[in-house]
């Protein structure tokens, strides 16, 4: 029967094994491909996306006041009182 292991010493296995797998992806990365184009030793890196160009649009324009004011004529003949402000 396998002796129980703490938590200290899961996590200790756990980051020795991970960085054996490191290595062995290194060492492969390096390696290589059987049979393959050879590759070249520095890769082009593609060129950065250009942004797509603002178009500029026209200052929009106030709108503009008529000429003259307009007096507007209410229906009710009668003259409305105006409320009492409530400041007292």
């Amino acid at each position: 029967m396998a002796k129980k292991l703490r938590k200290s010493e899961k996590l200790d296995l756990i980051l020795s094994e991970l960085s054996a797998l490191r290595a062995d992806i290194k060492a492969l990365l390096k390696e290589p491909a059987p049979g393959g184009k050879p590759a070249s030793t520095a890769r082009a890196r593609p060129a950065p996306a250009k942004k797509a160009a603002k178009r500029t649009q026209a200052p929009r324009r106030p709108a503009k006041a008529p000429a003259k004011p307009v007096l507007v004529d209410s229906d009710d003949d009668e003259a409305q009182p105006q409320p009492a402000s409530r400041i007292a």
